[in-house]
């Protein structure tokens, strides 16, 4: 074929320009060096979520705006006797040092008046929130025994040290009323272990206090997250007594830990997989030449970095990280080279000629099952293909075009076709064949039991020190970070808070006190504040004398003036003015407020915070047709959505892969045996990863699937070049090639499963499993399987120990 003889003419061409050529490809190499050692590596959790309209995108972007996500939350806590001043003087000063630009907005405790100025608001905005529930209490206890004991009560409390400062109170709402109001505050009390204190927030054992601020830093910019947390780890260190421990919790930390536990990764990895290729090559090459099949990757990894940091802003350090599995494919086509020339003295043009087009397929088929995750609603998964595409391409390039010329011929003894490793292995073929049948349908049997497991905490490294500092913000404050969020949407705040007051009434009854976060008690929308006023007002032209009476009456017997309660009645014909989102922020809700209610894209959100537990799950699926638009996000719903989404990525991905590979396979061997056998790598190497992670209980992940199609790429690699060995007769040490390449890239994967981060160990366990079960197959299964070919074919080479 003219495109196979062009890779000989090449070959000729060069053998006389080989300065050339030796020039242009060291500066190609030596550019992407550079370049590769100017790339910034960024770790962003968004590269790893759908970028797209889907369902899972939609939720994230949702998450993203809910109440502290972006948010610095920091604990001091001090051991020790239960008095508060030290710890409370440490957070002030800490408060105070905590400046632009790296914070902003910090906060230790509720804005604006204090909590006394509080009660008496909500006491003016009473008309504008009595509920018919709160009627039905008000006339339930306005009798002479309810009077009786709320005056007792009173009575009790004015004697008390704190008497003369709850007076005034008194005076103003001697049937308590403001109590109703404290039960609606209560649904805005976003952080459950929460008291305050000095107007301070301050944990129930009096040995916690919080801080959170905003920060202008993105989570995902490495190198400014560095600074925030040196800054401030300098901060604490110079205004916080040393008995007060400080913990920070933002998603800076996750990302500077994913970043440098990857960064490590890679050091190690490459490292070791480089030693681990070179000690194969010079076990099984021994030769100058096998150097340079050596460098083939090393440079391969360079120009596949350079290539994908010219397309990507950023580049994540996962896909850096996959450079240990891209060593062991670019090898793979320079060794099938090397043998190819280095056994074939007399004809090294006609070789190139030869090997160029079992290897030109290998390579497209590989690039077909890369391909199809360009296609891919992660941008990691995109990036990754694109790195590895433009890998296999430049190895393609540099081993049939360069490397040539860099490897001396050396003949080689034939060996007789009927040698007793040949005979033995006759005899053990039905063996091979019938072990290799009763493995695939063992692995079957388990591979029905994988699970998709779409938890993006599993392929994230979370540090033990961070993993800590959760736990001891979880058990002192609540779980007030890991809630579900309920989102209403409307064109304006009065259509949003509508749907929120709905939403409110359906989910209220069913969910426990103090379980749920929301604006509909205190700031109901202004048609509601209309109708509680006009109820209110209903009330106490009815029963306002009756409650007068009843006063008087029962508040001689505690010896109270006849006028002492006169306040409260002058206060009952007061007109309330609506309560506004402006006039909460006024009264110290300000942070509340701006954290539950978001405007963008011309729309408002108001949200609510529930307990991210199946029980509320169900109930937002039992919703009526009122609240449709309502969107229900917690973290677990979205772990269940992902894993669907994985689960169809995955059936899709390898679906398309498939068809890809078996038209490639068809084109080149038109023949459907050929096809099939070499289709006997890919179908062992898959099904044994499916049934050992099934087995095990081993989910499936984002990587695992990256994992699987280059198990399909690999295994039909090796299949092409032993179909190709079998079939046609060619005299290019194809088993010791393959024997070989499988080694150099079961030490890429191996290498990677050394990684301390998730995703890449992932890569690696899959690829380690998959590869491990391919290659035997190709070596074994596949000439049992076509043992009359093979023996009317072999022209001499000794299985795998042919030099």
């Amino acid at each position: 074929m003219p495109i196979f003889t062009l890779f000989t003419k090449i070959y000729n061409y060069f053998s006389v320009r080989r300065r050339i050529l030796y020039s242009a490809t060291l500066l190609g190499i030596v550019t992407c060096i550079l370049v590769f050692s100017s790339i910034d590596l960024h770790e962003d959790i968004r590269s790893m979520l759908p970028d797209d309209r889907s369902e899972a995108a939609l939720d994230f972007r949702l998450l993203q705006q809910a109440p502290f996500t972006r948010k610095v939350i920091i604990n001091l806590s001090r051991a020790g006797d239960n008095d508060s001043s030290e710890l409370l003087e440490a957070v002030d000063r800490l408060a105070e040092a905590m400046r632009s630009p790296f914070f902003t907005n910090v906060v230790t405790g509720p804005s604006g008046p204090d909590i006394w100025e509080l009660f008496f608001w909500l006491m003016k905005k009473q008309p504008n929130l009595a509920t018919a529930q709160d009627r039905k209490k008000i006339l339930h206890e306005l009798t002479a025994e309810g009077v009786q004991g709320k005056l007792e009560e009173m009575y009790a409390r004015l004697h008390s040290p704190e008497g003369s400062a709850l007076k005034g109170l008194f005076r103003l709402d001697p049937l308590a009323l403001r109590r109703m109001g404290l039960e609606k505050i209560q649904f805005m009390n976003i952080i459950p272990g929460m008291r305050l204190e000095n107007n301070h927030f301050i944990s129930t054992d009096n040995k916690n206090a919080l801080i959170i601020a905003d920060t202008p830093v993105r989570i995902t910019d490495t190198r400014q997250a560095r600074q925030l947390l040196s800054y401030f780890q300098k901060l604490v260190a110079a205004v916080v007594p040393g008995d007060i421990d400080v913990s920070l919790i933002s998603g800076h930390r996750y990302t500077l830990a994913n970043t440098d536990t990857i960064k490590r990764d890679v050091f190690i990895i490459l490292a070791c997989s480089s030693v681990a290729m070179l000690a194969i090559f010079l076990l099984f090459l021994r030769t100058w030449g096998g150097l340079f099949v050596y460098l083939v990757p090393v440079s391969v990894l360079c120009i596949a970095a350079a290539g994908v940091s010219l397309i990507y802003e950023t580049v994540s350090v996962v896909t850096i990280g996959f450079g240990a599995v891209l060593l062991g494919i670019a090898v793979d086509f320079a060794l099938h080279v090397y043998f190819a020339v280095r056994h074939n003295s007399s004809n090294p043009a006609g070789a190139i000629g030869q090997v160029s087009r079992p290897v030109l397929f290998c390579g497209m088929t590989t690039l077909a099952a890369f391909s199809v995750l360009l296609f891919s609603s992660l941008p990691s998964q995109r990036q990754l293909a694109i790195f590895s595409m433009i890998g296999i391409a430049a190895s393609m390039i540099l081993s049939l075009i360069t490397l040539p010329h860099l490897v001396r011929a050396k003949n080689e003894a034939i060996v007789s076709t009927k040698s007793s490793g040949e005979k033995i292995f006759k005899l053990a073929s039905k063996w091979i064949v019938g072990a290799w049948l009763a493995l695939l349908v063992i692995c079957a049997w388990q591979g029905a039991k994988l699970s998709f497991d779409g938890d993006l905490r599993s392929i994230n490294r979370v540090p033990q020190e961070i993993h800590t500092a959760e736990n001891k913000l979880r058990q002192t404050w609540g779980n007030f970070r890991g809630n579900a969020v309920i989102f209403t949407e409307g064109l304006d705040l009065q259509s949003a808070l509508e749907t929120n007051e709905r939403l409110f009434d359906y989910l209220s009854p069913k969910i426990p006190k103090g379980k749920m976060v929301s604006l509909a008690p205190i700031l109901p929308s202004l048609g509601t504040q209309r109708l509680n006023q006009d109820r209110w007002n209903e009330l106490w032209s009815a029963k306002k004398e009756l409650a007068r009476r009843l006063l008087v009456q029962e508040g001689r017997v505690f010896g109270f003036s006849a006028r002492a309660f006169e306040p409260f009645f002058t206060r009952l014909a007061e007109p309330s003015p609506p309560i506004t989102a402006e006039n909460l922020r006024k009264s110290g809700l300000g942070e509340i407020v701006d954290a539950l209610i978001i405007s963008a894209d011309d729309k408002v959100k108001v949200l609510t915070l529930v307990p991210d537990v199946p029980e509320v799950a169900a109930l937002m699926d039992r919703r009526d047709k009122t609240l449709a638009a309502v969107r229900f996000v917690s973290q677990n719903r979205f772990s269940q959505i992902i894993s669907r989404a994985i689960g169809e990525d995955f059936t899709k991905f390898i679906a398309k892969a498939s068809v890809v590979v078996c038209l490639l396979l068809g084109l080149l061997f038109r023949n459907i045996k050929k096809v099939l056998l070499a289709l006997v790598p890919v179908v062992s190497g898959l099904l044994f990863v499916f049934g050992v992670m099934g087995g095990l209980g081993i989910g499936f992940n984002l990587f695992n699937v990256v994992a699987a199609i280059l198990i399909i790429g690999l295994g039909v690699d090796y299949g092409i070049l032993v179909v190709c060995k079998i079939s046609e007769g060619s005299n290019h040490a194809t088993e010791k090639a393959v024997f070989v390449s499988g080694l150099t890239t079961l030490a890429g994967f191996g290498a990677l499963v050394m990684a301390r981060h998730p995703a890449l160990h992932s890569i690696g366990v899959t690829v380690l499993l998959g590869i491990g079960a391919a290659i035997p197959s190709a070596l074994f299964v596949i000439p049992a399987l076509y043992q009359k070919k093979y023996e009317q074919s072999k022209t001499g080479n000794s299985v795998i120990g042919s030099r």
